[in-house]
Order: C-alpha cells, then sequence, then structure tokens
C-alpha cells in the first residue's frame, strides 16, 4: 500500500531524548542526512552505523534540556542526555548533527548524503542505495572539520 501521508518539510524539525528531558527544534532544513560506519561512532552508539542529519552550525535549537558533552576527538564533541543516555548530537565547528531515530518523525527524512566510514563498515551490513560512499579521510565535512590532515 502507496504511503499517502503529506509531510509539510516547511514547518520545523523536531525531536528530542527518550526521556523527553532534551527537545530540540530546526526551522532550517538539514544540510545533509548520511550514514557513518565508522568505528568511533560504532563505539559511540552500539550499532554497526549511526544515521545523521545535519544542520549548519547555528540552526539547531535545544528548547528543552541542553545535552551533556563527551569531547570524542580533536575536532569532535558528541551530546547525549545525561538522564536518559540518549545520543542526541553530534558537532563539528561548523555543523550540528542530530541522530534521525531521536527525530519526531524519523520517517519523513531518508538519508540523502552519503554513507562514510566505509572502511570501518561491517561486512553483513549491507547498504542498499546508490549514495557516494566516502572513506572517512576523504569525507568532505571531514576534511572541513580537520584542516590540518
Amino acid at each position: 500500500m502507496p504511503d499517502t501521508r503529506v509531510v509539510n518539510k516547511d514547518e520545523p524539525i523536531t525531536g528530542g531524548c527518550l526521556c523527553k528531558k532534551i527537545k530540540f527544534l530546526s526551522a532550517s532544513k538539514p544540510k545533509w542526512i548520511s550514514i557513518c560506519h565508522c568505528r568511533m561512532c560504532q563505539k559511540a552508539y552500539g550499532n554497526p552505523s549511526a544515521i545523521f542529519v545535519a544542520f549548519e552550525k547555528g540552526y539547531l535549537e535545544f528548547v528543552s534540556g541542553s545535552p551533556k558533552f563527551y569531547k570524542s576527538s580533536d575536532i569532535a564533541k558528541r551530546g547525549f542526555c545525561s538522564d536518559c543516555g540518549s545520543p542526541v548530537i553530534f558537532s563539528y565547528e561548523t555543523l550540528d548533527a542530530v541522530f534521525v531515530g531521536t527525530l519526531d518523525d524519523p520517517e519523513n527524512w531518508q538519508p540523502n548524503g552519503c554513507h562514510l566510514g566505509i572502511e570501518s563498515q561491517i561486512p553483513w551490513e549491507i547498504i542498499h542505495d546508490s549514495l557516494p560512499q566516502y572513506r572517512t579521510e576523504d569525507d568532505p565535512e571531514f576534511k572541513e572539520a580537520n584542516p590540518k590532515q
């Protein structure tokens, strides 16, 4: 049966953590929605990959609560709810990315960016799309965030 829902993508994008202490919104459309397979994301989120919904820095607003951050590298930090432990946000200096599963309507936000960290892809996690694939060091966003490399 075809999906007949009408999605108004001009409305704010909203979401939050499992316990609802943290809530966020963005009136901006995402910069991209991409899947990361890198080993650091696997460890941080306990999954073979993570799907990020990225916004230019300053376009994501926490309207309730705020995440606790862990600086996972020289160029990135990861935010989570200190009450329920839900991972909520990944930040570079130039962008903030929330996880598609934290959105109030994740079914409406299909990946449209790329697969990154492909060097750590777990073999049984089959990619079923034709999005571009990058090794971590070749990912354009990683290169922008890490000019020393």
